[in-house]
C-alpha cells in the first residue's frame, strides 16, 4: 500500500509492512519448562472436554486503510481531531504502518494521554522496520525518536504493592488485571484519575483511587484483610446448637466458593491454551530474535498467556482449599451428631432392701 502523509511529517510514499520481525523480548518464546506446563495443561483440558479456540490473524485491507488514512489527515488538517483520530485507528487496524501509528500517537498526545502516545511512538519504530525507502525510513525514525525523548519525562509512573499478598490475589488497574510480576514495578500510565482494586478468595476487596499528574511517580500499597474472620470462627458453634445438628452453613458457603473458583480457573486455563496456540502458530524463534507473522500482536497473547497461567494456578489452588474446608465441616458435623445426646444423660439414685445404687437414664 502506498500512503501519503502531510504536515507535520512531510510528504512521500510509504510501503505497508509485510514481514515484521518482533523484538526478542523476554518471555516471547516458549521455554522448555513452559512447554512442559503447557503440555500438562493440555491434558487437563482434554479431560475436562474443553477445546481451545485458535486466534485468527486479523484480515488486512490496504486499499480501505489508505482511504481512511487520507480522510483522517484531511479532517485533522482542518482541526477536527474528534472525527479524524478514530479514522487513524481504523486505518491502523486494517493495515498497520509507521506513519499511521505516528499520527495516532499525536492524537493521543493531544488528548493528554502521554503514556499511550509514548507507547505508540515505540510501536511506530517497530513498524518502521518494514518501511520502503531508506530516506523515508530514517525520516520516520527520527520523528519517533524525537517524540519519545520529549515525552519520557512527562510520563507518570504508578507502582502497586500488595503487602503479605494472600494466595490467589488479583490486582486490577482501571479494570485491567496486572500480572503478578508487574506488582511493585513503576509502570507508565496516563495522567488523571485511576482506580486500583485488589481481591483474593476469603479476603475483603480493597479499592484505592489516585490521580496522577504528568511526570509524577507514586506507589499504592494495599493490604487485604480476611473477610468476616470472627463470624467464621463462631459459625460451627452456632450450627451445633441448632435443633437436630446438621451441616453448618459456613461449610456450604465454602464448598460453593471452592467450586466457583475451580470453574473460573478452568476458564483461564482454556484461555491460556488459546494464547499458547496462537503464539505457536504465528511466531517462531529465529537467530537474533523472534519472528512473528505480519500484523500479529504477539505481546498481547504473551501477556495473556502469563496472566492466565497465574490465575489458573492461584484460583484453582484456592478453590481446592475452599472445597477441603467444606469437606472438613461436613465430616465434623456428622461426627459430632452421635455423642451430643450423651451429654443429656441423667444419673438417678435408687434404694432397695438389698442395697443402693444409681441408674443412668438417657439416649445412647
Amino acid at each position: 500500500m502506498a500512503e501519503t502523509t502531510t504536515s507535520p511529517f512531510g510528504r512521500g510514499p510509504l510501503a505497508a509492512p509485510s514481514t515484521p520481525i518482533a523484538d526478542a523480548r523476554r518471555g516471547a518464546g516458549l521455554t522448555p519448562g513452559r512447554s512442559a506446563v503447557a503440555g500438562l495443561a493440555s491434558a487437563v483440558a482434554v479431560i475436562l472436554g474443553g477445546s481451545a479456540a485458535r486466534a485468527q490473524e486479523p484480515a488486512r485491507d490496504p486499499v480501505a486503510a489508505e482511504a481512511l488514512f487520507k480522510a483522517a489527515r484531511a479532517l485533522v488538517d482542518k482541526g477536527d481531531y474528534a472525527a479524524g483520530c478514530p479514522k487513524f485507528e481504523a486505518s491502523l487496524a486494517l493495515n498497520p504502518s509507521a506513519s499511521t501509528m505516528i499520527n495516532l500517537a499525536r492524537c493521543h498526545e493531544r488528548e493528554g494521554k502521554v503514556a499511550t502516545a509514548w507507547h505508540d511512538y515505540q510501536r511506530a519504530l517497530v513498524l518502521n522496520r518494514e518501511t520502503a525507502g531508506e530516506q523515508r525510513r530514517r525520516s520516520l525514525e527520527a520523528i519517533a525518536q524525537k517524540e519519545i525523548a520529549a515525552l519520557e519525562p512527562r510520563v507518570p509512573k504508578l507502582s502497586v504493592v500488595v503487602e503479605s499478598a494472600p494466595s490467589g490475589v488479583e490486582v486490577q488497574r482501571d479494570g485491567t488485571t496486572l500480572p503478578a510480576a508487574a506488582l511493585g514495578e513503576p509502570l507508565p500510565i496516563d495522567p488523571g484519575p485511576h482506580e486500583i482494586r485488589a481481591s483474593a478468595p476469603g479476603h475483603q476487596t480493597e479499592t484505592r483511587a489516585i490521580t496522577l499528574a504528568e511526570g509524577q511517580t507514586e506507589t499504592v500499597a494495599l493490604t487485604l484483610r480476611p473477610a468476616a474472620a470472627a463470624g467464621a470462627a463462631t459459625a460451627p458453634a452456632k450450627a451445633s446448637d441448632a435443633p437436630g445438628g446438621g451441616v453448618p452453613a459456613w461449610a456450604w458457603v465454602s464448598g460453593a466458593a471452592g467450586i466457583a473458583l475451580v470453574g473460573a480457573s478452568v476458564g483461564f486455563l482454556i484461555d491460556d491454551l488459546s494464547a499458547i496456540s496462537a503464539l505457536r502458530e504465528n511466531c517462531r524463534e529465529v537467530p537474533g530474535g523472534t519472528y512473528c507473522k505480519p500484523g500479529y500482536d504477539f505481546a498481547a497473547d504473551n501477556a495473556r498467556k502469563n496472566r492466565d497461567l497465574g490465575l489458573f494456578v492461584g484460583l484453582g489452588g484456592a478453590g481446592l482449599v475452599a472445597m477441603g474446608v467444606a469437606v472438613y465441616g461436613i465430616v465434623r458435623s456428622g461426627g459430632e451428631k452421635e455423642p451430643a445426646p450423651a451429654q443429656g444423660a441423667v444419673a438417678l439414685p435408687w434404694i432397695a432392701p438389698s442395697g443402693a445404687g444409681a441408674s443412668i437414664s438417657g439416649s445412647f
